[in-house]
């Protein structure tokens, strides 16, 4: 059978899968899939199930708007929330009022039944006795305090909006104990408490939760707090003025694992420490692991972490002992234990995303929702290499070769960087680039210093930026270079989106070897990233080490603005209005900056969109999106 070749419209045939949950006595686990819905310009998520006995899946839901919530301790159900008919209209209820529809459906078969009403839009953690653990997003204000005006709003709190949720300001992250026999949510944060991570203890009686007060200005300091279910009383462990404590999770209910960050700079893993309840005494732990998402399982924390271009599963003892780890080909989107077993959703290699378990120390792929795609599409596989630069560090690269590639041929090449700084590339299924390649472009990438991965030292660029991150990059181009003859060094492009938007911004004010540039939710101007956008003042000062008045110069000197007069690269600019992370003034002042230096450019504003437009944008918005892109590159890097 001849494959079909990856088109960027293919968005729609294939899905995303992610999420992993254990049913109670371990028969089943319920994961997610995600799937672009081109007649709604919108997303479909259902639910699937795993049967441990028959060792498949199958789909478990199917209105489209399905989202896991819990499994039921008692019946065995799993319990979702829909947007899909059925649920009763709630008396008294104003049509703005927000609420989250629960239903519960049975593994074993049966149509799903309305179950109950969140009063709130937000999710939900069972506790017991009909009890749970509910985090949302609350006003700060009572409603008769709220102000009511029209045609203009009013700000008092940096930051007043926040990427992806609109307008923030007196609104908080909140956490609440709901009862579901009364209906009745009781919010236990305070008002002005901006809620972080929360668990609950295993014997269901306490919950450990990290913040801070949010008065004014959103600090990067947060504490360690205990809420007590049964007294309804919250004791503070660990002062939020002193400390930064961003994780934690209990291994039993008198030992907790808490991460507490440096706050020193932007990079850094959190330092992690056992707490001891009883006493009130931490002990320092020596790893260097940016961990998240963890489980725990026999008096064992398990954890994800990133360990160079690909994920790994760990499990660590109350002693701080790491005493399991297991490396996966890519990113890890979801896992769970029960008694040791393990499954998961994440990468597989070179494939698509899809559900597995771990079976003699090795991923064992069992759902086969992207099998289809794979089979009737040529997907390219990413060839990994390393090279040390010429600090002497090495550095991760890959190389995705043009469909039809022959050797002696002669073809174009695309840069691609990666945002953060602190992520990384690896391996699996990459849509963007997969679609270049069947276009006939070598599409190459890496992981410099400032990705993930790594140690904390390698991830450092703080007020470094643009110096051995472009040093890295740079090099990496040579290295490619050197070991693929048949790409062509004059018919070179480079793209990248918020950090990589940076870079490339970057890039085409300090060398013209590229003959063409796509900047995309980009950084021009420091002084109008961090005095504008959602993260500018707690964030990005940190990267700078300094601040506008201090350090104007530093500030100047970072900013690729101040290079854009040697530019000479033509260049796309991809913004979108909602965009309140690089928010899209950035891309207009560099765009401005290069046109009326005669340099030719182009600005695509995507209405209606945020910093997420290229992952989970209106899927037409991002069809036109690569649409923009690949014919920009085809004008200049295409004989």
């Amino acid at each position: 059978m001849t494959k079909k070749s990856v088109a960027y419209t293919d968005i729609y045939e294939y899905s995303q899968v992610s999420g992993a949950k254990w049913s109670p006595d371990g028969s089943y686990a319920v994961f997610t899939e995600n799937r672009a819905d081109e007649e709604k310009n919108g997303y479909k998520t259902c639910l699937w199930l795993y049967d441990k006995e028959t060792g498949k899946t199958k789909r478990l839901t199917s209105s489209g708007s399905d989202r896991f919530a819990y499994w039921e301790e008692e019946t065995g159900a799993v319990v979702f929330a829909s947007g899909r008919p059925g649920a009763p209209k709630r008396e008294g209820a104003k049509p703005e009022d927000p609420v989250t529809h629960l239903f519960r459906i049975f593994p074993d078969g049966g149509e799903a039944e309305f179950y109950f009403d969140l009063p709130t839009a937000g999710s939900l953690m069972p506790i017991k006795d009909g009890l749970f653990l509910v985090r949302s997003f609350e006003h700060a204000l009572p409603e008769d305090e709220r102000p009511k005006r029209k045609g203009y709003q009013v700000f008092d709190e940096i930051p007043f909006w926040i990427n992806g949720m609109g307008v923030t300001n007196k609104k908080r992250p909140a956490l609440s104990i709901f009862d579901r026999a009364t209906g009745k949510l009781t919010r236990f944060t305070s008002p002005l408490f901006e809620a972080g991570g929360a668990d609950i203890s295993p014997d269901k009686t306490k919950i450990a939760f990290t913040g801070s007060e949010l008065i004014g200005a959103k600090r990067r300091q947060g504490g360690l707090f205990l809420y007590d279910i049964a007294s309804g009383k919250t004791e503070t462990l660990i002062d939020p003025l002193t400390s930064c404590v961003d994780k934690a999770a209990f291994w039993d209910d008198g030992t907790l694992l808490i991460g507490i960050n440096p706050c020193k700079d932007s990079h850094s893993a959190s330092d992690l420490y056992r707490y001891d309840l009883t006493t009130r005494k931490m002990t320092k732990f020596p790893h260097d692991l940016a961990i998240y998402q963890t489980v725990r399982d026999g008096g064992l924390l398990y954890f994800c972490h990133d360990e160079w271009s690909h994920s790994r599963i760990g499990a660590m003892n109350s002693a701080g002992e790491i005493v399991y780890s297991l490396s996966t080909p890519g990113s890890v989107t979801g896992f769970d234990v029960k008694d040791g077993e393990i499954v998961l959703t994440g990468d597989r290699p070179n494939g698509m995303q899809e559900f597995g378990r771990v079976a003699d120390g090795a991923v064992e792929w069992i759902s086969a929702i992207n099998d289809g795609y794979v089979a009737s599409h040529e997907i390219i596989p990413a060839e990994r290499f390393t090279f040390t630069n010429s600090d002497g560090v090495e550095i991760e690269g890959f190389v995705i070769k043009p469909a039809g590639w022959e050797k002696g041929g002669s073809y174009p090449g695309l840069l691609e960087i990666h945002g953060g700084p602190k992520a990384a590339y690896n391996v699996a299924y990459n849509h963007e680039m997969q679609a270049y390649a069947a276009q006939g472009y070598y599409v190459f990438f890496c992981n410099p210093r400032g990705s993930s991965g790594r140690t904390s030292e390698f991830a450092d660029v703080t007020g470094k930026l643009g110096t051995i991150d472009y040093r890295d990059v740079m090099e990496f181009t040579d290295e490619v270079l050197a070991r693929e003859p048949e790409l062509d060094e004059k018919r070179l492009g480079v793209l990248g989106g918020s950090y990589g938007g940076f870079m490339t911004n970057w890039i085409i004010g300090h060398t013209n070897r590229f003959a063409a540039a796509a900047s995309q939710r980009s950084i021009s101007n420091y002084f109008t990233k961090c005095l504008t956008t959602d993260i500018g003042h707690y964030h990005n000062l940190t990267q700078m080490e300094t601040d506008p008045w201090q350090g104007a110069d530093v500030f100047w000197e970072h900013s690729p603005l101040k290079y854009a007069d040697k530019c000479v690269t033509p260049t796309i600019f991809i913004c979108s209005d909602h965009d309140f992370r690089c928010w899209f003034a950035e891309g207009i002042q560099m765009y401005n900056a290069i046109r009326r230096n005669g340099v030719d450019a182009r600005l695509c504003i995507f209405k209606d969109e945020n910093h997420e437009l290229s992952r989970s944008g209106k899927p037409k918005n991002r069809i036109s999106r690569l649409d923009e892109m690949l014919k920009w590159f085809d004008r200049y890097l295409k004989k």
